[in-house]
């Protein structure tokens, strides 16, 4: 039941909406709490069709009284970033570009990568938009610097030092023999090659790496090379501009659904990164002004805050989001609409960058849109209650019995997720018991899942017959999970379901989308258990063969794996191909031949 909104003080704060089952669907922030929230309830007259279908889903109200419009704003974005609510304003996809953070404010700084900058007193470098690059500087940096990484806390009790120490690439001040201010020495000299001064720096890298030419030691050139290309490839990703303050440069383009914003990063005059986001945009009727207001309030809550702001429009409540900027920041912080210059061609060229980013959404939508009907053809013949998004595919290999592997396969959308797929070396299942193997490999996958509380598929889908279903539901009842379960035979490619009664199939066409994206998942299943299988069963092979020859080290043994590929290719060959491979004369390869036909 509504409360008596007659009751609520006539004072700034934030105002929770609950549907029946107490989950909060929208959060709003006031000036007169009991002013704005009556407004919903008047004539529905001039409300957008989003405020009319909030309004008809709410069933209580909350709030919470602030002392200033202020104070409410960061409330709002706060509970907003929190809870979600559907029908706010919500940012998605945030991808943040790596920052290298240096503590030196601590007695022993750390330097290491770092997605958020914060307001903590730390130095940052950054953003940088290849995370590749940073990870070799950093490991430049370890080498030369030789600065700790690691999180360990530094007590005054002495402790062992780590592998980094010992291989020379940590002065390990956890050892309390380190003098602190000849520590700080190696971080302000690391610093100073953060800040760009790295002229000096290539230099004697370029001459150590001729020395080690020189002297033959082309490893250990080849090792300098690629962190000089690393130092400039770091370079690179800076593009100069005009002007010297630091700023942030904020464009958006919208479709129906979400709006796509641009962020440009500007830091002593230079372009150092950007970042695409998306807004849910919850109502086409939403300005985008209002929007993008929304966009700063939750963006900046865990950002750094540049003296300025460049935006496309003016936006509500500007003045407040300025004095809310201020407070975060400690420093006056300017939103401006740049009309003429080059501040505008900077914003100009967000805008079209927001727009590309929008068009490549657009045509992965137009790439999935056929996955997307079949998985919504697979709900209805599956009678599932929601759209199988996520099906997770899974198959047995192994040669009578032996060197038994389970695969995994993901498709999200309809699409395989490479990124996702795992395999299993069976555990306790010996023989041929491919029923137990299935029953195995799933109660692993998920006890897992469970326990590390991560996705769970929408529908899992068992290569084979009732008894793979079957042994594969059976354990993910021990496991206290429903999740629809299926099998694909083979055979005639019936549909195995545990969901309308054993022994049970469902049929269906074809030519049926729906069934054409099964095939495939089994079939994925299929292709990556056997080249697991295959994987596994060659290193045990070779193992056995190469690794018991008299005069096979590992440099020899990898030669030998790269040039025939597999240990069958081996066994074919001939003494004289056998000596094509590098290092192999006529007597080792001899011994080959030998030891194999034993």
């Amino acid at each position: 039941m509504i409360p008596d909104i007659s009751q609520f003080p006539d004072s700034p704060g934030v105002y929770l909406m609950k549907d029946t089952s107490e989950n909060i669907i929208y959060i709003g922030k006031a000036r007169s709490l009991r002013q704005r929230v009556s407004q919903y309830f008047q004539s529905s007259k001039y409300h957008s069709p989003k405020t009319r279908v909030l309004v008809r889903n709410i069933a209580d109200i909350e709030y919470i009284a602030t002392d200033s419009e202020v104070e409410a704003l960061i409330l709002e974005a706060n509970l907003i970033k929190r809870n979600q609510p559907r029908y706010n304003i919500n940012l998605k996809d945030d991808k943040r570009y790596p920052y290298v953070k240096v503590t030196v404010n601590a007695p022993y700084p750390r330097i290491y990568l770092a997605r958020r900058r914060q307001m903590d007193n730390a130095l940052y470098f950054g953003p940088y938009t290849s995370v590749k690059p940073v990870r070799k500087t950093l490991d430049i940096i370890a080498q030369i610097f030789k600065l700790r990484r690691c999180r360990k806390k530094i007590t005054k009790q002495r402790q062992r030092p780590c592998l980094n120490y010992h291989i020379d690439r940590c002065l390990a001040p956890c050892t309390g023999t380190v003098d602190p201010d000849k520590y700080r020495e190696h971080v302000m000299a690391a610093v100073s090659f953060l800040q760009g001064n790295t002229s000096n720096l290539i230099g004697q890298m370029e001459q150590m790496m001729q020395e080690y030419a020189d002297s033959q030691q082309f490893e250990a050139a080849a090792m300098v090379r690629d962190q000089i290309a690393a130092l400039e490839d770091l370079g690179k990703q800076q593009t100069s501009t005009h002007g010297t303050d630091d700023r942030d440069v904020i464009a958006s383009a919208s479709d129906e659904e979400n709006v796509y914003v641009q962020l440009f990063y500007i830091r002593d005059g230079t372009i150092v990164g950007r970042a695409d986001l998306t807004l849910t945009r919850g109502d086409r009727q939403t300005d985008i002004p209002e929007v993008i207001a929304e966009f700063i309030k939750q963006y900046y809550l865990d950002a750094p805050v540049p003296p300025e702001i460049l935006v496309e429009y003016p936006l509500p409540e500007q003045e407040l989001i300025a004095q809310w900027l201020k407070q975060r920041s400690g420093r006056r912080v300017q939103l401006r609409v740049p009309l003429r210059g080059d501040s505008r061609k900077m914003l100009e060229m967000a805008a079209k960058n927001a727009g590309m980013a929008m068009e490549q959404v657009h045509l992965k939508r137009q790439r999935q849109e056929p996955s997307l009907q079949s998985l919504s053809q697979l709900k209805d013949a599956l009678s599932l209650s929601s759209i199988p998004y996520r099906i997770e595919g899974f198959d047995i290999s192994n040669i009578s019995g032996s060197d038994a592997v389970g695969s995994m396969v993901v498709f999200d959308n309809g699409i395989p997720s490479n990124t996702n797929y795992r395999h299993f070396n069976i555990r306790t299942v010996t023989g041929i018991d491919d029923p137990a193997m299935m029953g195995e490999v799933v109660e692993r996958r998920y006890n897992r899942l469970k326990n590390e509380g991560g996705r769970l598929p929408d529908l899992i889908m068992i290569d084979e017959g009732p008894t793979q279903v079957g042994a594969a539901h059976t354990r993910l009842e021990k496991l206290g999970l429903e999740i629809p379960l299926i099998g694909l035979a083979k055979r005639f490619e019936h549909i195995i379901t545990t969901r309308i009664g054993p022994g049970q199939v469902i049929i269906l066409p074809h030519t049926s989308p729906a069934l054409k994206l099964l095939m495939q998942v089994r079939d994925e299943a299929h292709r990556f258990a056997v080249s697991s299988h295959r994987q596994r069963r060659n290193a045990k092979l070779t193992h056995s063969v190469l690794d018991d020859v008299a005069g096979i080290g590992p440099e020899k043994k990898r030669l030998l794996q790269e040039h025939f590929r597999s240990i069958e290719r081996l066994k074919e060959a001939s003494l004289e191909e056998i000596m094509q491979v590098r290092g192999i004369g006529k007597e080792l390869a001899s011994k080959i031949i030998e030891h194999i036909k034993k």
